[in-house]
């Protein structure tokens, strides 16, 4: 147990790579256009497509020294593929606000849920997953959602509650696709039945020197 911990522990803290790529989306978009934004996003696709086809098409041994790499995705792509493809298509079709949330929802919610759920989880539903871990990546998921919706709580509310629906009822597709996609789709209906905009963007830099400030 304290070694699939362990290891899961890690394969969640590496999703963490997503959010150098958020930052750097936001960036590249404030400060130039939101086309050169995501072209930046598509050469990284590109990058790990290649780096894929290398290893599934090529055979080139890949390093995994820690053993993160599922015995599954050793034959299939991974989750970086579909996660960086969720969030060209996000920022692409949905206001900027949404698209940032449901990205994260992604990251930290997937990894409350995990964690919470090998440590703790002692109800389990018919895929594995578990209520203690459903529990605690839905209490994640409202946390996040509304430090950035919190003028908005009922879009805030429902990308929180359809974020971990879809982690938990994700099986055979991969949740770093679904989650994004579903969270902000219904979250963009929501914000748009009540006539919310939420393509404000703020200056990047700026906000990040904020909040390290704040938090030192």
């Amino acid at each position: 147990m304290q070694t699939k911990l362990k290891k899961e522990i890690l394969r969640k803290l590496f999703h963490l790579y997503q959010l150098p790529v958020i930052f750097g989306y936001i960036v590249l978009k404030y400060y130039f256009s939101e086309g050169i934004a995501i072209f930046a996003l598509a050469i990284v696709l590109m990058l790990i497509i290649e780096l894929e086809s290398l290893r599934l098409e090529w055979n080139v041994k890949v390093p995994d020294p820690l053993g993160l790499m599922r015995k599954h995705e050793k034959s299939r792509v991974t989750g970086g593929l579909y996660m960086i493809m969720a969030t060209i298509i996000v920022f692409s079709v949905f206001d900027f606000k949404i698209a940032l949330v449901a990205l994260l929802l992604t990251v930290f919610g997937d990894l409350a849920s995990a964690i919470v759920g090998i440590r703790f989880g002692k109800h389990r539903f018919k895929n594995g997953k578990s209520w203690e871990g459903l529990i605690a990546g839905f209490v994640v998921n409202i946390i996040v959602a509304m430090l950035f919706l919190f003028e908005y709580p009922l879009v805030a509310l429902t990308m929180a509650s359809v974020a971990s629906f879809t982690e938990l009822t994700t099986y055979k597709l991969d949740d770093n696709l679904t989650v994004p996609l579903f969270s902000a789709f219904f979250g963009h209906i929501v914000a748009y039945i009540m006539g919310i905009s939420l393509i404000q963007i703020t200056n990047p830099i700026q906000d990040l020197y904020g909040f390290l400030v704040g938090f030192l």
